[in-house]
């Protein structure tokens, strides 16, 4: 009995040694199964996780680059750039901005294709030029590009600059690219990016064209300068608004007669504190902003009472020289104003004279040829102011309805003095009367200046051999008496009209005293 009963046990161990190795496969096999399946689920992640993070940084490279050049954007400078500030502090680093100065003749002249072109060129040249060596650069705006550099000198950051310059000036024979570069070493890291980026454009848009260096530093006084000027535009504006600028006149004197035939009108501003202000410390900050129109929406308006008093008082009106900004000339929705003006105050077109600088012809456009076309259909009388400063070629004013060109005040002083200047003088105003354009010289200071002139043929002069500009009372008293009190012809210039009543003089002399002799008989 007890055999059977040990025979038994044995069985029933045996069974559930069986049962649990078959529970010990089960198992087995299930997390074989999981760990198989965790597997998958890892190879699957770790796939689209590569794919995942393959399309990031594809968006991310798209983010972060200009679709135009294809070439870094502002986001990307700005990110990298603080990274770079963060994780070098003993680092010295220099932002430097730079854009194509003369983007807008370019498109002027050849058209804005190729202006994208010269966009497009200077962001490779840019990308070729300065890639490596830890300089982060970027497309900032259309025509803004930037540049980080890191622990670089003065000496190697200006010589990148100069082959920037020379890389985009030799592109192309007819189409020079001028870069104008403004740089500011990094002092503060802490301050923002985008401001670092504001310092060096600040200081990049104090190069001109006519500078011999085409870069800028930034600097606290530039800076100063800066906020003063900001400052002074609010206050300009202000003082528009509160009528503080005056109209002054200065006369425009007929060589032969002394007699003045026109004056132009100059602005001055009565400035709290500081006088009378002359427009040379204030004009340049206008001719940056859009204030400038507004100047001279409200200078015409000036010029429009002067004269309306002059009628109203039965005084015979002077006609007033009255410029126009360049940037008005780019539409006609200016002459509308103007021409709503004149008849509100009911004056005749021909007492307002318009003087269009001569840079504005720099960049001639149809736009610009179709405003003096414009002006000219209206009944206005045009003149080229500064004529002589950039060597505008007379065919061009030949194909523009222009009546009078006003010599640069510069080009009688630099012409004046030498043989070869007069010469100058002399064939570029003959051609200028052969054009039939009566012809006015500006910076007139000297008696001796007046006689060559009149030798020359110069029609009208102006300057302070006249008459410094005056306020409108002055200018009345001083119409009145001009002639008298600076007529001092000491060479006499006969014309032919002379000549021809000369000649009739003496022969009715001659048949008079034959008559007599006649009678007498």
């Amino acid at each position: 009995m007890g055999y059977i009963i040990a025979i038994l046990i044995i069985i029933a161990l045996l069974i559930a040694l069986g049962v649990l190795f078959y529970h010990f496969n089960l198992v087995q096999a299930y997390f074989r199964y999981q760990t198989e399946q965790l597997n998958k689920l890892r190879e699957k992640y770790s796939s689209e996780k590569a794919a995942t993070d393959t399309k990031l940084e594809e968006l991310k490279t798209i983010a972060y680059t200009n679709a135009t050049t294809k070439i870094w954007n502002i986001d990307y400078f700005i990110e990298k750039s603080e990274q770079a500030l963060k994780s070098f502090p003993a680092s010295t680093f220099t932002l430097v901005a730079f854009n194509i100065l003369n983007i807008g003749k370019i498109n002027s002249l050849f058209g804005p294709t190729e202006g994208d072109h010269a966009i497009y060129f200077t962001a490779q040249t840019l990308r070729n030029v300065v890639a490596g060596n830890r300089r982060i650069f970027a497309q900032v705006y259309s025509n803004l590009f930037c540049i980080m550099f890191q622990n670089e000198t003065n000496e190697a950051i200006l010589a990148v600059m100069e082959e920037l310059t020379h890389a985009l000036n030799t592109r192309n024979e007819n189409i020079a690219i001028s870069p104008a570069f403004g740089i500011y070493p990094v002092l503060d890291k802490s301050l923002p990016v985008m401001d670092m980026i504001n310092r060096a454009t600040l200081a990049q848009k104090f190069v001109t064209e006519k500078d011999e260096l085409n870069y800028c530093f930034f600097t606290d006084e530039l800076n100063e300068n800066f906020l003063n000027n900001k400052r002074m535009s609010v206050e300009m504006e202000r003082a528009l608004d509160e009528h503080k600028f005056f109209m002054y006149l200065q006369p425009m004197v007929d060589l032969h007669t002394y007699r003045i035939v026109s004056a132009e009108a100059l602005v001055r501003w009565d400035y709290p504190g500081k006088g009378i202000l002359s427009p040379y410390a204030f004009l340049p900050l206008f001719e940056n902003t859009s204030l400038i129109q507004k100047l001279d929406y409200y200078m015409w308006e000036e010029g429009c009472k002067a004269i309306r008093r002059w009628i109203d008082n039965k005084i015979e009106p002077t006609p007033i020289t009255m410029n126009i900004s360049p940037s008005l000339l780019q539409t006609t929705k200016f002459i509308d104003y103007l021409v709503e003006l004149m008849d509100r105050y009911l004056i005749q077109r021909d007492l307002i004279i318009l003087e269009i600088p001569e840079r504005a012809l720099a960049n001639m456009t149809d736009q610009l040829s179709a405003s003096i076309h414009r002006l000219h259909e209206e009944g206005f009388i045009l003149c080229i102011d500064n004529f002589g400063s950039l060597n505008s070629p007379l065919n061009l004013l030949r194909e523009l309805p222009i009546d009078r060109i006003k010599l640069d005040r510069t080009f009688l002083a630099k012409n004046a003095g030498s043989e070869e200047g007069l010469t100058i003088l002399r064939y570029l105003i003959a051609m200028a009367k052969e054009l039939n354009f009566t012809v006015i010289t500006e910076g007139v200071e000297t008696q001796e200046q007046v006689d060559f002139l009149l030798e020359l043929g110069c029609d009208i002069g102006q300057g302070y051999h006249f008459s410094k500009p005056v306020d409108l009372r002055s200018f009345d008293k001083l119409n009145r008496t001009l002639v008298s009190t600076l007529y001092r012809p000491n060479e006499y210039y006969p014309t032919f009209e002379d000549f021809e009543r000369d000649i009739d003089y003496v022969v009715n002399l001659i048949r008079s005293q034959e008559n007599n002799a006649t009678n007498a008989e």
